[in-house]
């Protein structure tokens, strides 16, 4: 199960990514399970196993979704999860969708 550390300090001896970095190598196939992203104020995202690197993806991606939607930037669909697999499940595109401001 994918897991969100609350603790920056407990360090597993891999490097904290940054949110981008995160996802671009999730994005391109280029990640694995020892990857941890920093989600900021000190939670960081990590997985135990590699085939929860979606889950992390998706969670991730949700969360840069709400920080762009905070800071009122223009959002585009995400193309697809990770390379060779399928897009969001249409009930969560459904909730990103509801979350966006108002024209």
């Amino acid at each position: 199960m994918a897991d969100t550390n609350s603790n920056l300090a407990n360090d597993t001896g891999t490097d904290l990514l940054s949110l981008e970095e995160g996802i671009s190598l999730l994005e391109t196939g280029q990640a694995d399970a020892d990857m941890r992203i920093d989600f900021g104020n000190g939670v960081v995202g990590a997985v135990s196993e590699e085939r929860e690197l979606d889950a992390l993806l998706q969670r991730a991606r949700g969360l840069r979704l709400i920080k762009m939607m905070a800071e009122l930037k223009p959002v585009d669909r995400p193309a697809h999860m990770r390379k060779d697999k399928p897009a969001l499940h249409p009930s969560v595109e459904e909730i990103l969708d509801a979350l966006r401001p108002a024209d």
